[in-house]
Formats: C-alpha cells, structure tokens, sequence
C-alpha cells in the first residue's frame, strides 16, 4: 500500500457514481447514525452493485459496533475493509473475516497500537463527539514519529484539503492519504471539482517523493 488515496463520507448516489469516475484507490461509506455522512449498507450496496472498478476498495467505516454489526454490514455492502473508530481489543479485531485498517489518534494512542492484528492504520484527528471527519490538522510532528515508528502501512487523515495535501504528504511521508470533509460543499455533499483535484494533487506528490 503506498501512494494510496482514499475518498471517505461518501453520502449520496451522486457523489458515489461521481467519485467512482474520479478513480480512487478507495472510497468509505459511513455506518455510523450520529454521523452526518451516514450511511446503511442497503444503500452503498444499491449504489455501489455492479459499477465499482476492480481497483478501488470500499471501506465501511464503524464506531465502536459489535464484531457481528460490522459483519453484517460487511456482507451487506460487499465491502473490502473495515475502518475501526473506537475501542477494539486484538481479540476482536481477530474475530473479523474482512482486513481492518484502525483508526489512531496521536494524542491518545494505546500501548498496544504497533502490535494489533491490522492491515493498516488511519492517523485521525477526532473528538469524543465526533471520531473523525472533524477537519481538524494533526499534528505534524506526532504523526511524522508514528509513521516512522508503524509496523504497519499508515494512512494520513485529519483536516486534509486539495491545496495542502502536497505539503502534507512531502512532510510526513505517509504511504497514503484519506480525505471527507476537506472534499465537501457540506457535511454529505461532496465538492467534485475538489475530490479531482485532491486525488490529481495527492498522486503527484507522492510520485515526486525519492524511491
């Protein structure tokens, strides 16, 4: 996994068919109720059955559900991964059949964070309201030290947008990028102008980085 960018919150039919078009490395739906990209499963897979390139994964996003919630909207959606916000034990995270990428924050990372059974990690910024998709930077220095430390592949989220992605990427050399709110007209609605530019943007610095 390396130059890899992914399009989270996607909320709508439009903006899914719109965003397939753009040709992501993934894109994320978000099945959690209190959030305003929410999303059921029943619908990403009506939006999603039949157009969805080989070379794009989709993500569901869960917030601290049961192994047998995520499940079930697994196989509902037909989706690839499962992006983990919350507490999850090992055990857990063990009982999933589908490879999970856990969500971190570097202000509050637990002492097993390097040693879980995932297939990446997602560096966040987040609230106790608001797990994510806040648009709020993190910190740069905190995240550089994670990334440098991971046993894992490490996306870079958190107050990403289509101008500062470069410098962000150059900065912290993460081997991929995810984007919600940074990419929106509002919370739901997708900016398509800006997700093109944001994946345009996110490829060519990534592509100008030393081998």
């Amino acid at each position: 996994m390396n130059a890899f960018v992914k399009i989270c919150g996607l909320a709508t039919e439009e903006d899914v068919h719109h965003t397939i078009e753009a040709a992501p490395d993934a894109m994320g739906f978000i099945f959690w109720a209190k959030s305003p990209r929410g999303v059921t499963a029943e619908s990403v897979s009506h939006w999603t059955h039949n157009r969805m390139p080989p070379g794009i994964r989709k993500v569901g996003v869960f917030v601290d559900s049961t192994v047998h919630e995520i499940e079930k909207s697994a196989e509902e959606a037909g989706l690839d991964v499962v992006q983990l916000h919350g507490s999850y034990t090992a055990r857990q995270i063990r009982e999933l059949t589908y490879p999970v990428w856990r969500v971190l924050h570097v202000d509050r990372l637990p002492e097993d964070w390097n040693d879980e059974p995932v297939e990446a990690l997602l560096v966040d910024s987040g609230t106790v309201k608001m797990p994510g998709g806040t648009g709020v930077r993190v910190n740069t220095e905190r995240a550089i030290r994670l990334i440098r430390q991971s046993n894992f592949p490490v996306l870079l989220a958190g107050g990403l947008k289509q101008d500062t992605v470069s410098g962000v990427i150059k900065d912290t050399l993460p081997n991929g990028v995810d984007v919600s709110s940074g990419v929106e007209l509002h919370p739901g609605k997708k900016d398509m102008n800006a997700v093109q530019f944001f994946i345009k943007n996110a490829r060519s610095a990534f592509s100008s980085l030393p081998r």
